[in-house]
């Protein structure tokens, strides 16, 4: 099977947007604005409490300086 550098580009970018999709949540269908907010809310309390588990060294940490 021969495929041209544009052929290519494009299964790779099919492929790649239909796995991008899988994985990102979507609002449920059907909920009122007080209870998508609530759901994001518990979504980004999830991912914060994931992130929590990894230890990051200092010096992956950007320099930074606070000036009042």
């Amino acid at each position: 099977m021969k495929l041209s550098r544009r052929e290519l580009t494009l299964a790779a970018a099919t492929a790649l947007a239909s796995t991008v999709s899988a994985q990102t949540p979507t609002a449920p269908v059907g909920l009122s604005p007080e209870e998508q907010a609530k759901a994001a809310r518990e979504a980004n309390q999830r991912a914060s409490e994931t992130l929590a588990k990894f230890e990051i060294p200092m010096s992956t940490e950007p320099a930074f300086q606070f000036k009042p």
